[in-house]
């Protein structure tokens, strides 16, 4: 049951960054136990998604520079539990730091 959690949000994120950001290619996509990540890389930045059944954080890397998800926008914080419309959500708010974000 948890192998299947993992592989749907790895599966669901995939899809989105295929369909919204075809530019950046899985690097690494990890799973143990109940804990997953996937990282993505567009040579410029990178993004690593990880959690576990409990909750999951985004963070965007920009010339080695960590800038998790939750400081452009903290309602990320009220969507944190794992689950697929948490996940879709906070890659929307995703898709909106990297679309304004004036580093990128």
């Amino acid at each position: 049951m948890e192998s299947c959690m993992v592989n749907s949000n790895n599966t669901l994120i995939k899809h989105f960054f295929q369909k919204e950001f075809p530019r950046f290619l899985v690097l690494s996509e990890n799973a143990y136990s109940m804990f997953w990540e996937i990282n993505f890389s567009d040579n410029e930045m990178e993004i690593k998604i990880s959690g576990d059944a409990g909750g999951f954080s985004i963070s965007v890397y920009i010339e080695k520079t960590e800038f998790p998800l939750w400081q452009y926008d903290r309602k990320v914080n009220n969507i944190a539990k794992t689950n697929d419309e948490n996940i879709l959500s906070q890659l929307d708010v995703l898709k909106r730091f990297l679309i304004e974000s004036p580093q990128i």
